[in-house]
């Protein structure tokens, strides 16, 4: 299978060719026919059903309209010649229904095509009289059928149509009866009909792909312009740091939950890491954004699915967005972030005089109810208040503050 850009490069290139000379590569030439299978399909279906319809007319009108008792022995064979031809176009329906790929419908169709000329040459070599002629210009059926109703590519109409002409004229000149005044015009008419009706596939097939060229070049780049506008976007909303979300994924989120969630509360998170700039000082940079990344994956891990969001705002300070978070859910929410970070057991010797040994985080909380209209930046200042409170209280804890009552409320 070519790639995306190989394919954009095969397509631009026979656009910008002059008119008529399309060159399909192979590997355009496969995803062509594969894009188009379902309609073929449809269409070999169509033509089967058609042909089919066709055929039971002929096989009534002959009955009932025929003396058969004239010339029994010629009617008994045209019959099952008719019902050969019917099998095939019924076989032809059958494998067009069961087929998976397009290379299966293209070899179905030139196969039934080729298969019913011979049988409709040998259904005109077993009839007399008026009803021998009939058969042989009811032939001409047969090339209209390959390009029109089966919907074969020129190329593969170009292959069905010689085969069928040649089994048909084998057909006519080699009749006990021939007679010039009557095979000789039937052969010069198939010609015509043949030529005409490749001539009309040829500009057919030509203006189908022409088309397909132009929507399948649209359609790439836009793909290509959606991925390329999506990966801008991941770029200007992750953190290349932590891989996690930025202050501008923040503000989205905030933006959209608020939009949503309607009547559900919003818990807004404010986090820090407790004595970061001493582990800096003490560990070293390289250390600091490690144990940055460290405790960016610890908070994402213990987010409840998809509608929580975790950002990085600043330094060593991350914000995480939890929709619908109710009273009794917020405490395990807050313990959990709290306990991913201390289960993490970085070392961190600067903290000792605090009477840890490994990294810790501060965390405070507002809630916004769903129908209070509280801004971004008013909820980020009531959590960082709360968050200043858990610090002054000892670090390594939560405190939330109560918009309510607009004061910071220590947990039990």
């Amino acid at each position: 299978m070519p790639t995306r850009e190989e394919l954009i490069a095969d397509v631009v290139r026979n656009l910008e060719a002059p008119p008529g000379s399309l060159a399909f590569t192979p590997a355009l030439e496969d995803y062509y026919r594969t894009a188009i299978a379902d309609r073929r399909r449809r269409s070999m279906i169509f033509a089967s059903l058609i042909g089919l319809s066709v055929l039971a007319a002929f096989v009534v009108q002959r009955a009932f309209f025929t003396d058969v008792d004239v010339e029994p022995f010629a009617f008994r064979r045209w019959l099952a010649t008719m019902a050969a031809i019917a099998l095939v176009a019924f076989a032809v329906l059958v494998a067009t229904l069961a087929s998976r790929t397009h290379r299966t419908i293209d070899r179905v169709s030139i196969t039934g095509v080729v298969v019913v000329a011979a049988l409709v040459s040998v259904s005109f070599r077993v009839e007399v009289g008026a009803a021998a002629t009939i058969g042989i210009y009811a032939w001409m059926m047969v090339p209209l059928a390959a390009a029109n109703l089966a919907s074969l590519h020129f190329r593969q109409a170009l292959t069905a149509i010689v085969i069928s002409d040649a089994i048909y004229a084998v057909a006519l000149f080699t009749s006990p009866t021939l007679d010039p005044l009557l095979h000789v015009p039937a052969f010069l008419l198939m010609l015509s009909v043949s030529a005409m009706t490749l001539w009309g596939n040829f500009r057919n097939d030509r203006d189908h792909r022409s088309l397909f060229l132009f929507l399948t070049r649209e359609r790439l780049l836009a793909e290509m312009s959606a991925e390329q506008n999506a990966a801008l976007r991941e770029m200007t909303t992750r953190d290349t740091l932590t891989g996690i979300g930025n202050r501008r994924a923040f503000e989205e989120r905030f933006a959209a939950i608020r939009a949503e969630t309607g009547g559900d509360s919003l818990a807004v998170v404010m986090i820090d890491i407790d004595h970061f700039k001493a582990f800096n000082d003490l560990y070293g940079h390289l250390e600091g954004d490690r144990c940055l990344t460290a405790v960016a994956r610890a908070l994402a891990g213990t987010l409840r699915g998809h509608g929580d969001l975790v950002a990085r705002i600043g330094g060593e300070e991350f914000v995480v967005l939890a929709p619908g978070v109710g009273t009794e859910d917020l405490p395990v929410l807050l313990e959990r972030l709290r306990r991913g970070v201390e289960r993490l057991a970085i070392p961190h010797a600067a903290a000792e005089e605090a009477g840890r040994d490994v990294v810790t985080v501060s965390l405070g909380c507002v809630v916004l109810p769903g129908e209070a209209r509280i801004g971004r930046r008013e909820a980020l200042e009531r959590a960082d208040r709360a968050l200043y409170a858990a610090k002054r209280g000892g670090r390594n804890r939560w405190e939330v503050d109560d918009p309510t009552v607009g004061q910071t409320v220590k947990p039990a």
